[in-house]
């Protein structure tokens, strides 16, 4: 009977050293594909020429959020359903050349929003010339869509966004 008790006891007090050894190895392949990830969505689409399944979910918020700036304004309205379009059926690579380059900004403002020529013309100077847009244009361009997103929130609550959309339309 002792010899089954010190075999239990052995049993028992290995449970916990496999548990932290997986936990551990759980966390190290998280910690790896945080890290990681961005390169590895970057390496994805050139490989592939397509769009990753990060990059479906980024446009999908965007789509949601132009969505939600509808008015009511059947004319506008269409507008922001012309430019939702567009947005779905334009490849990421496109999107993230555009966000380093002030002509390709300004030739994908004016063929995919409902923006004049001079508009476009407006929001890219806007855009290029302030540098409070650099860490969003830079964190696109490189696909960095964690850092993209905490840059938009940033404009976003300091106004820079009102302000770049009120002088585009006045």
């Amino acid at each position: 009977m002792a010899e089954s008790d010190t075999s239990e006891s052995l049993g028992t007090k290995r449970w916990p050293k496999v548990l932290a050894w997986v936990l551990i190895g759980i966390a190290t392949i998280i910690i790896l594909v945080v890290i990681f990830f961005t390169p590895l969505n970057n390496a994805m689409r050139s490989a592939t020429g397509n769009d990753t399944p990060a990059d479906t979910v980024v446009k999908n918020e965007l789509v949601k959020r132009i969505d939600a700036s509808k008015t009511g304004d059947p004319a506008t309205d269409a507008k922001i359903n012309a430019a939702v379009k567009k947005l779905k059926k334009t490849k990421m690579t496109i999107i993230m050349k555009a966000a380093d380059n002030q002509q390709q900004l300004n030739k994908l403002l004016n063929s995919d929003t409902s923006l004049s020529q001079s508009q476009a013309k407006a929001a890219t100077k806007i855009i290029f010339k302030s540098g409070q847009y650099t860490d969003l244009r830079q964190a696109v361009a490189k696909g960095k869509w964690v850092a993209a997103y905490k840059a938009y929130k940033q404009l976003s609550g300091s106004g820079a966004l009102t302000y770049l959309k009120n002088s585009v339309n006045n």
